[in-house]
Order: structure tokens, then sequence, then C-alpha cells
């Protein structure tokens, strides 16, 4: 059974890449009708990896078909006149419009919200851009890296090191700003929808990918704003806050903090009582943290020859705070995910069938998210723009293509 929460409402989606597209892929999962909108050369999703065996075919890039199931599709050239005449023509029928150009693109082609507003007044206009439709940055374009570095998120990452000189701050890995971006798109949207449904009128959305992202660390944020300091990531103090050892095991890493002193009697415990542990050094949590470098190598030397998963397991059973750090080959393995039926399969006509994340809630009505395949490029352009969309006859669209329109 598919999700019908949103079964009715219309949009359209502008998007190029991850956070717009990520936005409108949420409702279409959430039963709403989704065109997306590609220009004749594709969405530049379709140029990104990953692809099978590493060779690129618009019709296999991994992103792309992750985040765009559940769509129709059509193409469209909206540097012509026609093709601007035909969006606005689908605008009258929309509810919510999603767009990631940069703030001067639409306005440079005569398609600014007051534009979309003359079509459908009760429009949504949900932008979003790497720093938001106003301010000296606007029209400025950034990739995750660059978000990631400016909103101060990169500087956690990697979080305690040996070396602050050797081992600089990385940015967050899978374009997390960018989903991040598309996250703060779909709740934005629903509450302008909302509104709209309370007040009669759209409005234009304006969300910023950098704002988006410096919204979450509220703990370094909160500590400079009570105490101007900012946070160090060497290894000392990181373990004089939290007593978290990062360990190498026989299949990876894996996370250990015992932190309380009854959780390490029962550490000392598991690991059968060895000579070092009686040193005075180790004795209290004070001494701990003030020798954590000598602590974490020997913690090392128990976890190097055991299994993640294992050392996780018997942690837990004796209540010590443990994770394993988990691969996408563990996670597709997972026995969690696995009961939760977390991944969803589909079969995509070029790219076969393929396992997709779907969504981390389940609801009473046991409905889970059913997927359709991403739509090829320009696949639905006969059913959106033909007679049974827009009334083009098959000689009009056969017309637009030769004339770079489609």
């Amino acid at each position: 059974m598919t999700l019908d929460f949103l079964a009715g409402l219309k949009v359209l989606d502008l998007g190029q890449g991850i956070s717009a597209p990520f936005c409108a892929k949420m409702f279409a999962d959430l039963g709403a009708q989704v065109i997306k909108v590609e220009p004749p050369g594709g969405d530049a999703a379709r140029k990104m990896g990953p692809f099978p065996d590493d060779v690129p075919d618009s019709e296999k890039s991994g992103i792309f078909l992750a985040l765009n199931t559940n769509k129709r599709g059509i193409t469209l050239n909206l540097e012509t006149e026609t093709g601007r005449e035909i969006l606005l023509q689908l605008v009258q029928q929309a509810d919510l419009l999603l767009e990631n150009f940069t703030p001067s693109y639409l306005p440079g082609l005569g398609l600014n919200f007051q534009i979309f507003q003359e079509s459908n007044p009760n429009l949504v206009l949900t932008s979003v851009t790497p720093f938001g439709q106003t301010g000296p940055w606007a029209n400025y374009q950034a990739s995750n890296l660059v978000i990631c570095n400016l909103s101060g998120h990169s500087r956690e990452h990697p979080g305690p090191v040996d070396d602050l000189e050797s081992q600089p701050p990385l940015q967050l890995a899978a374009h997390q700003a960018e989903f991040i971006a598309g996250l703060a798109a779909a709740t934005a949207s629903i509450l302008a929808l909302n509104r709209r449904r309370v007040q009669g009128v759209g409005c234009h959305v304006d969300v910023s990918g950098m704002e988006s992202l410096a919204m979450l660390p509220q703990t370094t944020l909160a500590e400079f704003s009570l105490n101007q300091i900012v946070k160090g990531r060497g290894k000392q103090e990181y373990g004089r806050q939290s007593l978290l050892a990062l360990l190498p095991c026989r299949d990876g890493y894996v996370g250990i903090s015992p932190r309380q002193q009854d959780q390490w009697e029962r550490m000392v415990e598991l690991m059968d009582r060895p000579d070092w542990a009686s040193d005075p050094r180790f004795a209290t949590r004070d001494s701990r943290l003030e020798n954590w470098s000598d602590l974490e190598p020997l913690l090392a030397a128990w976890t190097r020859d055991l299994g993640k998963e294992d050392i996780y397991r018997i942690c837990q059973s004796v209540r010590i705070p443990s994770f394993p750090m988990n691969t996408a080959a563990d996670l597709f393995q997972s026995a969690q995910f696995t009961a939760r039926s977390f991944f969803t399969k589909t079969d995509h006509p070029v790219a076969g069938k393929q396992s997709y994340p779907g969504w981390p809630f389940h609801l009473g009505s046991g409905k889970q998210v059913d997927l359709s395949p991403a739509p090829l490029l320009g696949q639905d352009n006969q059913e959106v723009l033909g007679e049974v969309g827009l009334g083009l006859s098959d000689q009009q669209l056969l017309s637009l293509g030769a004339g770079d329109v489609l």
C-alpha cells in the first residue's frame, strides 16, 4: 500500500542536484503528485555518481535514481519563451513549486514570484539556495564542502584527533548539507501549505542551506554564547569531556564510553582484569581523564581482535555505552533495519533492481512507502503535456522537441 497523506497535492520540481529534488521526493513518497521538470539535457544529478561499474550513464546515476522515486518526469527548456509559457500553464495547476537555482536565475528569465502568483495566487514557491535569497552572499554558488565549512560544522569532523596540525577538519560526508537543506525545505513547505489552508494565500519560502546546517551544532553554539569558548578537537580534550574511545577492531571500529565508575569497573571485568587496570593512573574517573592518552591504546589492545558487533553486544549487556561504526554494507545487513523493513526495492527499466532507504517512522495504519522508479529523461512528456495534460497534440509535441523546447 502507498502512503496517501499528501494525496491530491500537486508539486512541480524544478530542482537540480540534491536539495530541492530531495524535498520533492519526500512529497512524492507521501502521496503528492510530483512532476519533475528537467532541462532537455537532464538534471545535473544524472551526471553524478555512483554508476554501475563506474561507467557514466544518465539513466543509471545512483543519486538521481534515489532522489526521484515516485515522480513523473518531463523536459522543458525554460530559456525559451515557449518553455516559460508552458511552465506557467503547469503552475496554474500546482500547489507547490520547488527550485534551487541561484536567486537571480529565474527572475532573469522573467519568472519571479509575482509572475507565478499572477498565474496562481495560491501557489507556494519554495526556493532552496546555499545562502538564502538575501544578504551579500545570496547569488554565490556553493558545494557541500563550502556550506559545511561556512556553517561551522566541518570544524567538528573528524572529532577527537591525535595531531591537530596533521589532521585538519573535514567536510561532512555524503552531501549532508544538501540533504539537510532539503529536509528544512520540506518542513517549511508543509508549514506554508498549512498557512495557505488557513489564510487562503500562497507565499515564497526562502530556505538557506548554510542556516539549515548551522542550526545543528547547538551545543557548541551555546557554549560560545554562554562562555565565549570554542571547544578543541584534540583527543585529550575530547576525552576529558566524555571518556569516549573510538577503537580499532577486527572488522572496523567501535566506540566505547565507560563514563561512570561503575561502568568502568564492569569494563575491567569484561577485559578479564588486565594487570594495567590496577594502575593508579586509571583508578578514578578524574585520573583516567588525566591519563586518557595512555589509556586509549590499552583499550585498543583488547578490541583489536574482536568483532565490532560482538563488542557492542557485550558492552550493551552490562550497560556500558557502546556502538559499532557501521559501513554501508553493515546497514544493508542490519537485523534491526530488516525487522523494520527500512529498505525498499524498486525495478528501474534501465538501471534494474535497486534498494533505497525508506522512511524513519511507522504508522498505526501499517502502510509503508511504495516506490516507483525514477523517470527516464522526458518519460512523461506525452502524458503531462499531451492531450491528457495541457492539451498539446502529438504534432505540437514533435515541433517543441525539434525546437529545443523539450
